[in-house]
């Protein structure tokens, strides 16, 4: 056997036992955060000239505030009849040592139609990526590899083109702006589509955050090799009119807890101009724990529990994260925290969208819906999920698909020597 069970039950058991001791010193944590956040309700605007002030000097994350801080919003009414699309991506890696460079992404694309017209559609879209433009990023001097985390910000773009052209497939134009992108491609593929959703509310919803968080410490050209596609697709979307909002089930995001933390900072001083200054901390500098670790692995979704009842949003922040704050631009992300049964959930909105009250009301009330209908989940999310993935017998078949191909051109089809003895036992 491979793996020791038996050895690895006693650490799970050991685990088990440090979790419970940490489980009473947390929920403490939460209480004293929480506590201190309300106390500070109505000094949203304060906190948010705080969070601006330590942007560049705190060593943790933060939020503006937008909205008083104990502000919850009811879930607003639902409209009867309601339309959607939602996407999910999933991969196949280059495989170093295998019998070609080349990667596949896979989007699964989902159209739901609610209320007097019912529809669905439901399909996936797979590409194979083979070129060396596909493979590498270069700036005439260097090239760079597309794997690993570039790998997932090139698919988190092939999602959102794909959002884009089911929106101009399927939903109303509330808008004046352009057709979304590679409307050509998407026309070789069109499918009888139900009576177009005219006259009814729509969202585009996503999986994950929309902050391009892997790209925070990439070099320039990387980043914008990466964000520009991306952000032209909001751009389209914004056009069109179209709410795009994305869904993050069990988030652990700690901006707002970055924000409790400057409540706790005695270095921090809006009148004065002073943000948190970590490297100097007052409190720390004396010998003592520094007041802001209360708030130290606790998550915006920690504190902010006990504060939402079910289908309850809570106030808008916008995350001051670097990539956001200096590359979004008019689509900088905002978010709020969501009750959904016993999950507090983050649901993300460009900019465009936070700002209209109306586009964010709709958000809510149809996200929250879609995780009625998906027992705690959205259900376009879990079917684009469903259409999207890629299970080891797809993996297997497409591998075989690569060698038959390749032996037929004549061109060499072997894995290396590394993965070949993989395959095999010998002593």
């Amino acid at each position: 056997m491979a793996l020791d069970l038996s050895a690895l039950s006693r650490q799970v058991r050991a685990m088990s036992g440090s979790l419970a001791v940490e489980a009473g010193d947390k929920h403490g944590r939460q209480a004293l955060a929480l506590g201190r956040y309300l106390e500070s309700a109505d000094e949203h605007a304060l906190w948010a000239q705080a969070a601006e002030l330590s942007r560049e000097t705190s060593a943790w994350l933060l939020a503006r505030p937008l909205e008083p801080l104990n502000r919850t919003r009811d879930l607003p009414p639902r409209p009867a009849d309601y339309a959607l699309v939602a996407t999910d991506g999933s991969q196949i890696d280059v495989e170093r040592h295998g019998m070609a460079a080349c990667y596949v992404i896979n989007i699964g694309r989902v159209f739901l139609r609610y209320g007097a017209h019912p529809a669905a559609r439901l399909s996936s879209r797979p590409s194979l990526y083979y070129r060396d433009e596909d493979l590498y990023l270069s700036d005439g001097v260097r090239r760079i590899p597309i794997e690993g985390n570039y790998l997932s910000a090139k698919r988190d773009i092939e999602e959102g083109l794909a959002l884009a052209e089911l929106a101009d497939e399927f939903l109303p134009r509330h808008g004046p702006g352009p057709r979304a992108y590679r409307q050509e491609t998407f026309d070789t593929i069109r499918v009888n589509p139900p009576e177009l959703a005219e006259g009814i509310p729509a969202i585009a919803l996503q999986d994950g955050t929309l902050v391009r968080w892997t790209l925070a410490g990439a070099e320039k050209f990387v980043q914008d090799a990466f964000l520009q596609p991306y952000l032209r697709y909001l751009d389209a979307m914004r056009a069109r009119g179209v709410p795009v909002a994305s869904y993050i089930s069990r988030p652990r995001a700690p901006e707002v807890a970055g924000t409790i933390r400057l409540m706790f900072c005695p270095d921090v001083d809006v009148a004065q101009g002073r943000g948190a200054k970590c490297s100097a901390c007052s409190d720390a500098a004396a010998n003592r724990t520094p007041s802001c670790m209360a708030c130290q692995g606790l998550t915006d979704a920690d504190i902010l529990a006990d504060m939402l009842d079910e289908g309850q949003r809570g106030p808008l922040f916008a995350s001051m994260s670097r990539i956001n704050v200096e590359c979004y631009g008019e689509h900088l992300i905002h978010f709020f925290y969501l009750r959904v049964g016993r999950e507090v959930a983050r649901v993300e909105l460009p900019r465009w969208v936070a700002e209209d009250r109306a586009q964010v009301d709709l958000v809510h009330t149809l996200v929250y819906d879609q995780c009625m209908k998906g027992q705690g989940y959205p259900v376009a999310l879990a079917r684009a999920h469903e259409q999207a993935i890629v299970r080891a017998a797809d993996r297997r078949a497409f591998l075989g698909i690569v060698e038959g191909s390749l032996l037929r051109a004549e061109l060499p089809a072997s894995d290396s020597r590394k993965r070949e003895s993989k395959e095999r036992q010998a002593l």
